[in-house]
């Protein structure tokens, strides 16, 4: 029996980008926050499975990511990968500039 959590989702969409607003700015605007609403809700997601899965294991306390304090080398890798995603997420924007 097929499992319907995992069962895969269509990829392919049909007809045009629906247009909410009269400025199609504001349309792009809000596809780019939906977009990234829908990826912060699968990495939290993500997040919330590697620390159950951590604290049912016994190797990671369930406030330990809440209390982690990165050093200089994570901040700045951080730094960097945010840099680099919110070049992308702009990107839309740049390209009509």
């Amino acid at each position: 029996m097929d499992d319907p959590v995992r069962a895969p989702l269509p990829r392919h969409v049909r007809g045009k980008r629906p247009a909410f607003h009269q400025d199609a700015a504001i349309d792009r605007l809000l596809a780019m926050v939906l977009a990234l609403t829908s990826e912060v809700s699968v990495l939290r997601d993500r997040l919330d499975t590697v620390e159950t899965l951590g604290q049912r294991a016994g190797w990671l306390e369930r406030d330990a990511v809440d209390g982690h304090v990165p050093d200089f080398s994570e901040r700045k890798a951080r730094e960097q990968r945010r840099e680099l995603m919110i070049g992308r997420v702009i990107h839309i924007l740049k390209e009509e500039i």
